[in-house]
This record gives C-alpha cells, structure tokens and sequence, in this order.
C-alpha cells in the first residue's frame, strides 16, 4: 500500500501527467498482490462445494436408480434399459447417507407411505383434533416471496443468518465494496459459500447462489458514521480533523476520523487547501500524508454518512478512481460475474469505465448501472441509451422531501423502464421506501414497482422488517401478471421462434397451474426468457454450466440446479439424466406433490443450442424415471 501510494504521490499533480500504462499495470499488480490470499480462500471454498456437489450427483443415482451417473450410465448399450426399470424413489428415500440412523430410516418410510396414502380430504386427517372448526382446504400456503428478494450483506458476522437465507429459498446477494474494507467483503463470499455447502449437505443436491457488488462511487463521499453514533454529528469551528483514505473507517466515521474515497486526488492536494462537505462544513488542509489529510474546521455544519465531497478544482475528479480500480480487482479474483456502477453517467463515463475494466482483463464481467427513479426528469428521451448500454440495471427511489408522498414518475423514467424490461435485462429494485410508507405507489405505476423488477434489495439487518412491501408486492403481482402477460404484444425478436416458445411455455404453466418449470440446457438464455414473462411458477434450471451459477439466480424466480457431469455419452441421455436429477430434488425437497402439473424444457434434438421443446407432465413421484425413458423423445427415435 505504501508502494503505491509514494507511486501516485511522485506522479504529479496534472491531468497531463496522467500516468503511463506501465504505472497502471505496477498499481493494479500491487492490488492483485493484495488480494492473493482473497483469492486463494474464494478458490479452496468453491472447490470444495464442487466436490460435494459432484458426491452428490452421483449418490443420487446410486440410490434412486442402481448406477454411478460417472462410470456406469455409459458402460454398455443396455444401460439405457436398465434405467427404465430400476426406477424406484424408495431407494432414495430409504438410504440417503451410509451414516443415516434407523430412525431417520423410518421417518422417512412413513412420510413416504403418508404421501402414497392421498387421503382425500385434509379433514379426515385432522378433524378429530380441531372439533368445531373448519380446515380450510388450499393447494399451497402463504407465499412469502423469498425467492424475490435480494439480501445485501453487510459486514457484521451472520454465518446462522446466511444459512437461514439459503433455506428459505433466496438465491440472489449484493454486497456495497464501498462500506468496510476487502478483507470483510471477501471473509462474507466466503461465509455465504459455506453456509451453501452446509445447506447442500442438509439437502443433499447442490445450493448455489448469485453474488454481486457494488463499486465504489467514482466521485467522493464521506464514509457512515460508526455504530453507536447519532444520526449526526456536529463539526465546530476549530475541531481538527483526519480525513483518511483507509477503507477500515468507512463505516466507522467520527469526529476525529472521517473517510473519503479520495486516493488518487491525496497527490493533488496541497497545504491551506478548502475542502468542502455537504453545503456547509469547509476543512482547511494543515499537513498532506500519504494515506490522509490533516484538517482543521473553519466552517462549521452537521456531518452526517455518505456526504458529497468537493476537493480544489485541481484535482481531477473525472478520472476512474483507485476504489473502482480496486473494487474491480477484486470482483475478478474471486470470481464474481456482476458489478454495479454507482451511477449511469454519461456516454464518456461509460467508455471510460469499461476501457479500464478491459485493461484489468475484467471485460466479461456485466455491468450493471444504479438508477435513481423518482429523480430522472423529462420527457425528451435522452436517457434512452443508458437502458441499451449497461447489461442491468439496479433501481432506487429517493426519499420524498414531505412524507408520506405519491410516487411520481416522469415520462423519461416511464419509457426508460418500459425498455429495460423489453430487452429482458434484470431489474433489481430498491423498494424500502415503499416498505417504510414513505412514498404510496399510484395503481398507474405499478408495473414499475411490484412487476417489471426482477429482484427487491432488502437489507440484511432489515430483513425482519420487509413484511409489509412483499405481503403487497405478493398480493398486487399476482393480480397483474395474468392480465400483463394477455395484453402483451407477441413480438418475436428471436432468430429461432424462442421468444413465442417462452410465452407459451409460461401460458401453458398458468393454464396448468404448475408448480415448477424444468428447464434442462447448457446457456440460460431460455431461461431469462421465460423468466421476462414472469411466471408464477419457480423457474429451475439444471446445467453444468459454471459461469452461470454467478449470474442465473438474478432473474425472476430463477434458481439453479448444478449438474457438472464429466461423463457425457450421447444428447438423449445428458437430458434424460438432467430431467430425472431435478425431479428428484423436487420430490425430496416435497416441492411438487404427487399429482402436480410440473413443465419440462429441453432441447430434443442434439444440433438445437438451447431448448426448443417443452412437456406437460403430472407428477408420479414413485416412477417418473419409468415416465421420463418414454416420453422425453418420440417412440420412433
């Protein structure tokens, strides 16, 4: 850290004396050395998951049909046979673990035969316990919606929190690189893949997750206050003051020590300096060190968190700034696949952005911009690019100036959401404002708040408290998600007919009332697309494809079933062996009933590159093997 500082400190205090790309690779060098061990740690943790979900797999097989899914389903011309006819989920059900008790054994006997019974009515079973009281009778209880929430992390140690999440069917996390140093950022990917390797033994089929962050804002801004502090805290006249650029105190902020996302401007910065924070508070700049300022107030004001900061005019603050530069680095090392840009910007903001991104090799990731609704104003259509440019977008209200207020929205916001949502990109939305009743959704609006959006941040420390926006969000979606998917033009895009495919699929699904749509494919290129006319039903996706575990999990009600198999034999089978591996993860995890409708994706023919054939199935949870081997593919193939 030293390095680079006394590294930016000689380089000069002009926008011409910009520095050189050997200077750039040296400063993004010594953040990879940094970070090495990050990365180490986030390797080790996902090897593991892996192997535990490869075990998995294929003890899955063993018990529900006989054969190793890696040795044994391609060893000979027969086997195909033999998986028609050892079909039985008893096996499965009876020896889950070599270590599993007699008693557990017996469990699940009689949950097995209690299922196999199909008493007729719920009354039979529990009328003799409730006299005087009538037992409604629902095919499924509240849904809660978890699967739409979005977590943001935060850095307090909550190992019983993530698993808790993971149970509960939230598959989508966000962390804000801003707040707390690498290190607590990093040590929370890796609590959150271990609580997936502790639910995965729990489950017995993989857990995997999407995580993504937030960069750094290029502009400067105070860190929050530290724990325990005021909403406020009042700077007087004379106090002296250390502005740092050490990220320990950017949530740890206090009247001595506040943080400022200011590395590369500290070279820029000389003694008597103004700097200004918020409207009010000015710092005059007594002595200039490599990792901080020290200032003295001679305006005094409240400082409260995340304060704008404006340094003199010769600092230059247009360039990419060390935090993004590092925020950056570290999404590639330890693998996450979505980054969020503070804010949209301008056209030269964006080609800035990503040119750095190409030169830290980080190209592949998607970029993602943060979007402040209820403050785009206009109705010109100026702000149309922005919808076309970033990948995905995360949504945000601001706070109303009266509360509580009528959420408006102008034109510009309107058409921008409306072409985000064409295009099938993820939206994921901030609503707390919404939950807190500060801002009421105008019925005018909400496609804009309770349907276009993918996803709803809710904060991890704020999660008990998200009842009141998704008991609403639930209740409003599903009074316009029919009516949506009706009124929707049927305007096919697709080279190959996928487009009227996904809204059949999805019409289908609710025609049926199914419970879940399998689809089994490589890419989740069908998947967002029957995800963009936003089915009732869960969306499970089974592929061996390793980059979209990072990202699938982001689109609506989308959770993904990893099946990494090295042995692949021929199309029919991989299918075949998909299909049946996500059956009987519904079936264990008692997600589909006996009778259920459930819809299978696949591609049926082999040169096909994602599905282009889907299938109505009743669920038979003790020989849907037997159903499968004979209706996947046509008799005559």
């Amino acid at each position: 850290m030293n390095e680079i500082d006394s590294e930016a400190k000689s380089s000069g205090g002009t926008a011409e004396a910009e520095p050189s790309v050997k200077k750039m690779e040296y400063v993004v060098e010594s953040i990879c050395k940094r970070l090495k061990v990050i990365a180490v740690d986030v390797d080790r943790v996902q090897r593991a998951k892996e192997l535990l979900s490869s075990l998995q797999r294929r003890k899955a097989f063993i018990n529900l049909l006989g054969l190793d899914d890696d040795d044994s389903v391609h060893a000979n011309s027969e086997d195909f046979q033999r998986l028609t006819s050892q079909h039985s989920l008893r096996i499965m059900s009876r020896v889950l673990s070599t270590m599993s008790t007699g008693s557990e054994e017996m469990k699940m006997g009689e949950e097995l035969s209690e299922d196999v019974c199909q008493l007729p009515f719920e009354e039979e079973r529990w009328g003799n316990f409730f006299t005087g009281f009538q037992i409604l009778d629902t095919p499924s209880g509240v849904n809660d919606n978890e699967n739409r929430k979005c977590i943001e992390l935060s850095a307090v140690k909550c190992n019983q929190d993530l698993t808790l999440y993971l149970l509960s069917g939230i598959r989508c996390f966000m962390l804000n690189l801003f707040v707390g140093p690498l290190r607590e950022n990093q040590d929370l990917i890796v609590q959150l893949r271990e609580a997936e390797i502790c639910v995965a033994k729990e489950y017995g089929f993989p857990v995997v997750s999407t995580v993504f962050a937030k960069l750094s804002p290029r502009y400067q801004y105070t860190g929050y206050l530290a724990a325990g502090q005021d909403k406020s805290i009042e700077l007087k006249k004379g106090y002296k003051v250390i502005l740092t650029v050490d990220r320990n105190y950017s949530r740890n902020c206090t009247s001595r020590v506040i943080y400022v996302n200011a590395r590369f401007l500290l070279c820029d910065v000389h003694r008597f300096d103004i700097i200004l924070i918020g409207e009010d508070i000015q710092l005059m700049v007594r002595a200039v060190r490599q990792d901080h300022l020290y200032c003295c107030v001679c305006r005094p004001g409240e400082l409260v968190s995340f304060m704008p900061v404006l340094f003199p005019s010769r600092c230059s603050r247009f360039r990419v700034s060390y935090e993004e530069v590092e925020d950056l680095t570290f999404a590639r090392e330890v693998g996450l696949n979505v980054v969020v840009s503070y804010l949209a910007g301008s056209v030269p903001y964006v080609d800035d952005l990503e040119k750095v991104m190409s030169s830290l090799q980080c190209e592949s990731l998607r970029l993602f911009a943060r979007v402040v609704l209820n403050e785009m104003k206009g109705c010109d259509g100026e702000l149309d690019w922005i919808a076309q440019r970033y990948d995905g977008f995360l949504v945000e209200l601001a706070e109303p100036a009266t509360s509580p207020d009528i959420l408006r929205l102008c034109p510009n916001a309107e058409c921008f959401m409306q072409q985000a949502y064409a295009a099938k990109k993820p939206i994921i939305f901030d609503a707390w404002t919404i939950n807190e009743q500060h801002l009421r959704v105008d019925p005018a609006h909400y496609y804009y708040a309770f349907y276009y959006p993918d996803k709803y941040v809710i904060k991890s420390h704020l999660c008990r408290h998200s009842f009141y926006f998704s008991f609403l969000q639930s209740a409003i979606f599903d009074q316009i998600a029919t009516t949506a998917l009706s009124r929707m033009p049927l305007c096919d895009s697709s080279h190959t007919g996928a487009d009227g495919l996904a809204r059949a699929i999805v019409t289908a699904s609710i025609e049926v009332n199914a419970k879940v749509i399998v689809v089994c494919g490589v890419t989740p290129r069908m998947v967002q697309k029957i995800s963009h006319f936003r089915p009732h039903a869960s969306i499970l996706f089974v592929s061996q494809m390793r980059s979209a575990e990072d990202y699938v999990s982001i689109y609506h009600n989308v959770t993904m079933l990893s099946f990494r198999s090295k042995s692949f034999s021929s199309h029919r089978r991989n299918v075949f062996r998909k299909s049946v591996f996500a059956l009987a993860y519904l079936a264990s995890r008692k997600i589909a009933k006996q009778g259920e409708h459930i819809i299978l994706v696949y591609n049926c023919e082999s040169g096909t590159t994602y599905p282009e054939k889907y299938m109505i199935y009743k669920f038979d949870k003790l020989h849907f093997v037997e159903h499968l081997s004979t209706s996947l593919f046509p008799t005559g193939q």
